[in-house]
């Protein structure tokens, strides 16, 4: 095997592959047209390729630190993509199957990728419901894709000799899925009692006429929202924040011609915003698909920091191991995003950024967006622990799962939930692992540029130096790696824990 060339047209099919979602999920285009690409580059995904990159990485001498990461990296991609090539169909089927669902409401037909933000601004909790209720039902059509596309992963992990999907995954990122659930078991004892007390009140406030043990996942859509805050966050000034805050790292958004931020509204947009890597850095764009209010600010920061990520990668890097631009493990990527995403939780930061703000009002927005992410971090411990059980299952098409998914997350987030979702609330590769560990090395991350900049980190040129010279290296290193190369250790949920509840009790 020739490995530059090799790596050469790894690059292209991602590239390839990145530019065909963006083109789906953007709503660009309603098919999903991956069998044509997987096609042309199917011979980078066999057994006889794997076996050959193998070969290359017993043949790598252990001091060739780099390289041998580099084929590690390749491994698990390559492992990725021959099951991908096998689910290909299936996932062009579900793909259709989703983009295609719609619900009635209100004499209107409506696709399902906008119900979600139908919910988020429906004030009637009644309505909420009921949309989510024909939403799920809508989406619930494609679930026999969905179970024959995981037994089809499963089957083609066994094909590789990994005992399980689970085992396969392991494998590639190096995370043990069982220890990483009993350390966000315990950060949910340690949150526990924060968490509930900041959503009773919210909810009181927020959500009147609801009862606190009948909450529902419409409900959190619509608290999520956050409508009394559409003063403070108005869409004219979304940009204007984000540039503002890049500026102040050192980091003019203007000039970066190579960061194209898709936010046009379209029907077959899908309702999750996400970045597309298209030829990093030369293109990276990334969608958002407006909601309103403070959640289009938190999202747009969110993805703004995979962009940035990206967007600063090495090209030296990017040419000669691609690998480590589309690497298999996202969580190096992901903890960039939510550093970003978090400078919503430093009332210092929010009280620069919206200069009318008072000080209390900052702190009460910080109490309010720290619940949120405090849920969101319960909610994905629970993904990873019905995950765990999913992927270990004799059986996708099962009543116990659903029970299972629904009691996990309802009592991660005292939010009910429809056991309907219990095979739409996954993503590929234990993403809720890499979410859960890029959580708690951004809360390391957060404290190291604190310690070193001072409590204004966020705008001191310095701090966005160091932050370009972390970026070009993509994601060479794991975000453990990370941790003990900056210098702050372990990445610790304890921290992540105590940073969350001593913003929910901002004062």
């Amino acid at each position: 095997m020739n490995l530059s060339d090799y790596r050469h047209d790894f690059a292209a099919y991602n590239s390839a592959i990145q530019l065909a979602y963006y083109k789906y999920r953007s709503g660009l285009e309603n098919e999903l047209h991956l069998e044509p690409i997987i096609d042309r580059y199917g011979d980078l995904f066999t057994p006889g390729a794997i076996t050959s990159l193998e070969q290359a990485m017993g043949d790598t001498p252990e001091n060739f630190e780099t390289e041998r990461a580099g084929l590690h990296a390749l491994l698990g991609a390559a492992r990725v993509g021959f099951l991908e090539a096998q689910a290909r169909r299936l996932t062009e089927e579900r793909a259709h199957c989703e983009s295609t669902a719609h619900i009635e409401w209100r004499g209107e037909n409506v696709s399902a990728f906008s119900v979600t933000r139908l919910i988020a601004n429906e004030p009637d909790a009644f309505r909420r419901r009921e949309l989510t209720a024909r939403w799920v039902d809508a989406l619930g059509v494609c679930d026999d894709l969905r179970a024959a596309r995981l037994e089809s992963f499963r089957q083609s992990a066994k094909v590789l000799g990994f005992d399980s999907y689970r085992a396969l995954y392991s494998h590639i990122t190096g995370t043990d899925y069982e220890l990483l659930a009993a350390l966000t078991d315990r950060f949910l004892e340690r949150t526990e009692a924060a968490y509930s007390s900041a959503l009773a009140k919210a909810a009181a406030r927020d959500l009147p006429g609801v009862r606190f043990n009948e909450l529902a996942q419409g409900d959190y859509l619509f608290f999520q929202r956050m409508f009394r805050l559409d003063p403070v966050f108005t869409a004219q000034d979304l940009m204007r924040t984000y540039a503002a805050a890049m500026n102040n790292l050192g980091i003019s958004v203007e000039k970066q011609k190579n960061i194209y931020i898709d936010a046009e509204s379209r029907p077959a947009k899908y309702p999750r915003a996400a970045c597309f890597i298209i030829n990093p850095p030369e293109d990276v764009r990334f969608i958002i698909a407006p909601t309103g209010g403070v959640y289009d600010y938190t999202t747009l920061f969110h993805e703004a920091g995979h962009a940035q990520h990206f967007g600063w990668v090495s090209r030296d890097l990017a040419s000669r191991h691609p690998e480590f631009i589309f690497s298999p493990d996202y969580a190096t990527t992901e903890g960039y995003a939510f550093l970003l995403n978090h400078l919503y939780l430093d009332a210092g930061w929010l009280l620069e950024h919206r200069p009318n703000l008072r000080e209390n009002s900052a702190r009460s927005i910080v109490r309010d967006l720290a619940l949120i992410t405090t849920h969101q971090v319960r909610r994905y411990a629970a993904k990873l622990r019905y995950e765990i059980g999913l992927h270990d299952s004799a059986d996708f098409r099962s009543d116990h799962l659903a029970e299972s998914y629904r009691t996990l997350q309802e009592q991660a987030t005292l939010f009910r939930r429809n056991a309907g979702q219990y095979l739409m609330d996954i993503d590929d590769g234990f993403y809720s692992a890499a979410y859960l560990r890029a959580w708690a090395f951004e809360a390391g991350l957060r404290e190291y540029l604190r310690t070193r900049y001072g409590r204004r980190w966020w705008a001191v040129r310095r701090a966005g130096d160091e932050l370009i010279d972390l970026w070009s290296t993509a994601s060479r290193y794991s975000i453990e790696e990370l941790a003990r190369l900056v210098g702050f250790g372990e990445i610790s949920f304890d921290l992540l824990a105590d940073s969350l509840i001593a913003a929910m009790n901002e004062g």
